[in-house]
């Protein structure tokens, strides 16, 4: 497909216009940008899209460290797993200065079905962590409801069926509910990467003096599933322990 094998980011990046950056976390961000390979040897100028769902402060820190680089720095994480990745269906929550709109329009519709600007950069982050705290608590309701229905001698099958046929279903809550069912937690969000995602938002929450009282009571029983073994399935592997 043309791709070509770099031994360092530095490498990679040579010559580039854009720079595209997904990795786990802020901490490995920051390692594949700075450091004497890193993609920050890139000619000023460049534009760097960050894309990982990283959290307020890292976006801050990085974006601080692009400026000092003389890069341009653009805040885009996505929304949608891995299936809408592999279909070039992710919708891009995107922040950064007007003038390079147009230029990452292309590149944008290649990775996404559509794209939303957000105003300066960090706007496309804390977009993120609102959707992410949404589907978290979206993910412990339908885990809680299945667990809840079993333990009423109901059949949880015949709940999600129900839920489907009113508004109250959420196609992606039926989608995960019967995933949970199935007990197929193939990963299509890993349960760390959402783990990840929740405290991010339950850190940006008490800095803005917001209160997330639904994130912030499933963490500590998502930390444990993750612990158990876990980490690495689908965020619908919580059910296991509601």
């Amino acid at each position: 497909d043309g791709a070509v094998v770099a031994s360092n980011p530095a490498e990679a990046v040579r010559g580039a216009a854009v720079v595209i950056t997904m990795l786990a976390d802020g901490p490995a961000t920051e390692q594949a940008a700075t450091g004497p390979d890193g993609l920050l040897a890139a000619d000023p100028g460049t534009i760097w899209v960050q894309m990982a769902t990283v959290g307020a402060a890292w976006t801050t820190r990085l974006a601080s460290i692009a400026d000092a680089h003389g890069i341009v720095f653009v805040d885009a994480p996505v929304s949608g797993s891995e299936g809408p990745a592999r279909a070039g269906q992710l919708v891009i929550l995107a922040s950064g200065p007007h003038q390079v709109q147009d230029v990452l329009a292309p590149v944008f519709g290649a990775l996404g079905r559509a794209t939303a600007w957000l105003g300066p950069a960090g706007h496309g982050t804390r977009a993120k962590l609102v959707l992410n705290s949404w589907l978290a608590d979206l993910t412990e309701a339908t885990a809680e409801t299945l667990s809840f229905a079993r333990r009423l001698d109901l059949d949880p099958a015949e709940i999600v069926d129900l839920l489907q046929s009113t508004p109250l279903g959420a196609p992606y809550a039926v989608q995960k509910a019967r995933s949970m069912l199935a007990g197929d937690f193939s990963p299509a969000f890993a349960l760390k990467h959402a783990l990840k995602d929740a405290e991010l938002a339950a850190q940006a929450a008490q800095a803005s003096g917001a209160t997330l009282t639904l994130t912030s009571a499933l963490l500590p029983r998502w930390r444990d599933t993750a612990a158990s073994g876990h980490a690495d399935d689908d965020l619908s592997a919580v059910y296991l322990t509601a």
